[in-house]
């Protein structure tokens, strides 16, 4: 039964005529200080600057300071920590900070000591990162966090920008939500490319398929440490939603990238030279901008379990 014509001349409602907007209550959060170090918000929805603090070579950081910035990056989605807080050469310390660092780099993402990895403009042919995507969301145990250290930032252009998958989430009106919490996806790391591109050698390629096939995974996941959830579905990745015709399939995807894509819940994060940021995965999706042109863009990287 179609809805009855609005009379003329009656004020529309308008909660129910427009959009559904956050409750910015829950997302709104104060600076905090503990020891010296001082955690400011980015932007209003996701992320948090880091101040105060400084990794010094060889020496353990307190465990309650670990905790402290630990909590942090659950509230605040990723932390920026300005220049000269670590020395390039201490970044893999940095991330044990947050967890265990694994390899995860590839013939386009050399590595370049430890666990770490470069991504570097000046070689890297490939451009998935410009897509959309929680890292390595194909994989059974995806990792909790990605660091990375700006040993080199463009003048302009080549910033990074964030999702909080958890606000696009209460985006949605709650009976669509709640039945996007019962549907399934097929996430593909080859969806767009990023296997067979990054691969140039036949059997290098062949085992990068074996290791890396497609998976079934949630399109919404539950956080394990703060039972908030996130759109999970990535751009990048995300082949089809299961159990629909491929029309639905596409549009039920459509309509979960546009809440990604709102700029209520995004935040651009631009690099400066010895800048370093870390982001929960299980919160924010994110993409770079290639809009830097032939400047050069030298990050390293590491992912920790």
């Amino acid at each position: 039964m179609s809805a009855a014509p609005l009379p003329l001349h009656q004020p529309a409602d308008t909660d129910r005529h427009q959009p559904r907007v956050l409750d910015s209550a829950w997302l709104h959060h104060e600076p905090q200080t503990y020891e010296g170090i001082t955690v400011t918000p980015y932007s209003p929805v996701v992320g948090g600057v880091v101040q105060g603090f400084h990794l010094a070579p060889g020496k353990d950081v307190p465990p309650p300071v670990q905790h402290f910035l630990y909590q942090s990056l659950l509230k605040h989605g990723f932390l920026s920590f300005v220049p000269g807080s670590l020395a390039p050469e201490d970044f893999e310390q940095f991330a044990r900070l947050f967890g265990s660092p694994q390899f995860a780099g590839n013939p386009q993402a050399p590595r370049v000591g430890g666990e770490t990895n470069a991504i570097d403009s000046a070689s890297k042919k490939t451009r998935t990162n410009y897509i959309w995507h929680i890292d390595q969301a194909y994989r059974q145990r995806p990792q909790k966090f990605t660091a990375l250290y700006c040993v080199q930032a463009p003048g302009y252009g080549g910033g990074t920008v964030f999702s909080n998958a958890t606000a696009a989430y209460a985006l949605i009106d709650p009976a669509l939500a709640n039945y996007l919490d019962t549907l399934s996806v097929i996430h593909n790391p080859d969806q767009m490319g990023l296997v067979s591109m990054s691969f140039g050698d036949a059997e290098r390629l062949a085992q990068a398929r074996l290791d890396r096939q497609p998976l079934e995974v949630p399109l919404v996941r539950e956080h394990p440490e703060t039972g908030a959830k996130q759109l999970f579905a990535c751009e990048l990745y995300a082949q089809r939603v299961l159990g629909v015709p491929r029309g639905v399939s596409d549009s039920l995807l459509s309509i979960v990238f546009e809440f990604l894509r709102s700029p209520e819940v995004c935040a651009e994060y631009h690099w400066r030279d010895g800048a370093a940021l870390i982001w929960d995965n299980r919160i924010v999706q994110h993409r770079g901008v290639y809009n830097y042109g032939g400047q050069r863009r030298l990050l390293h990287r590491a992912v920790i379990d």
